[in-house]
């Protein structure tokens, strides 16, 4: 089994907002299929406490390989949306385990990052060890009580040459 690093994610695609009828409401703006959060605050206090709590646990965990980063960050019974990742902060810390075994020099760095109340978007390049292209991660991540509840994300390789000079950072 090829073992490739993938950053941590938790997120949710936000859905536009309906008009009011006499039919039932459609969803809050922040709820997808499958999403168990239907709130975003407004304050940006908490959405600036909810960023630096989910970048001190993505430093500590994905570049010091501190496995024990996720019992100070992640809730017990967090739920986990990337295909083959189990739920739960056990499985995470078991899953990364084996990744940082294997992977010993990877890394990741944040490119940018985004809060909205509860809910943190970060622009990572994970690189898996030396010389390597690495991986363009976003990574949404719902945090409650200070720690890290639900996970999703979605990833590119990072190309080899960018001829039309963008970059994917």
């Amino acid at each position: 089994m090829r073992l490739t690093l993938r950053a941590l994610a938790l997120g949710v695609a936000l859905a536009g907002s309906g008009l009011a009828s006499s039919q039932a409401a459609p969803p809050p703006a922040n709820q997808a299929a499958g999403a168990t959060s239907t709130r975003i605050p407004d304050s940006a206090a908490e959405g600036e406490a909810n960023r630096q709590t989910v970048l001190s646990f993505y430093d500590a965990f994905f570049n010091r390989h501190d496995l024990s980063a996720a019992d100070r960050y992640v809730a017990q019974d967090y739920r986990e949306h990337t295909p083959g990742l189990a739920d739960g902060r056990r499985a995470l810390q078991d899953a990364y385990a084996t990744v940082f075994q294997h992977h010993p020099d990877a890394k990741v760095e944040v490119v940018r990052s985004i809060a909205q109340g509860n809910l943190v978007v970060l622009h990572v390049h994970a690189i898996p060890g030396p010389d390597a292209q690495g991986t363009a991660v976003v990574d949404i991540f719902r945090v409650l009580d200070d720690k890290v509840v639900e996970h999703w994300s979605v990833s590119q390789p990072v190309p080899a040459s960018d001829p039309d000079g963008k970059g994917v950072f």
